[in-house]
């Protein structure tokens, strides 16, 4: 259910981005909620159980997840700048391998808190895909984008239940702490993104 919740929220986005140039009253609305949302179930489910069970190690991982997100809006807005092939899909492949990691955050094992949160940080990302990709490469070429995203999700997710029976309690902590820097990322600095 969740993997379905967070492919909706995903291909919400572009629809919320086209509508809000109607109505930006609602739209910061929304996203006051969807931001409240998200920073009250990190900082009171997941973030605090990601400490407990991985330490300080886990603050240090979150730190990363918090760069992550910085490092690909840096090389997505270079690669619009330069059209340079090399940053694009490296940019693109950064975007995918996020989204495999949220495809892994959606499964079961992980609690529901994380899960929503994930979906609904989707909404956020589809709307900063369909603003930046379309204006630089077309419809055509987001459309595949999104078409990739969603099918590096459903990886994730499917290919997840082997990468816990594999993963100790630890590791799978360091895991929820990454991708909480990435959630926090999405909090914090909100109004420094075109969408």
């Amino acid at each position: 259910m969740t993997l379905l919740l967070s492919i909706a929220a995903l291909l919400l986005g572009p629809a919320i981005y086209a509508a809000s140039h109607k109505n930006p009253t609602a739209k910061r609305i929304l996203d006051g909620v969807i931001l409240l949302t998200i920073a009250a179930i990190i900082t009171m489910h997941v973030v605090p159980e990601a400490l407990q069970q991985a330490g300080w190690l886990a603050a240090f991982v979150i730190t990363l997840g918090l760069a992550f997100p910085i490092l690909l809006e840096r090389l997505f807005h270079k690669a619009t700048d330069t059209a340079h092939l090399f940053i694009v899909g490296l940019a693109a492949a950064g975007l995918l391998m996020h989204a495999v990691i949220d495809g892994v955050a959606l499964l079961p094992e992980n609690g529901s808190a994380l899960a929503y949160a994930i979906a609904l940080h989707r909404i956020p990302v589809g709307m900063a895909i369909w603003c930046i990709a379309r204006p630089n490469f077309g419809i055509p070429a987001t459309a595949v984008l999104f078409a990739l995203v969603i099918l590096s999700t459903v990886t994730g997710f499917f290919i997840g239940p082997s990468l816990f029976d594999l993963a100790d309690t630890r590791t799978l902590a360091l895991l929820q702490a990454f991708i909480s820097g990435s959630l926090i990322h999405v909090v914090l600095f909100r109004h420094g993104h075109k969408h």
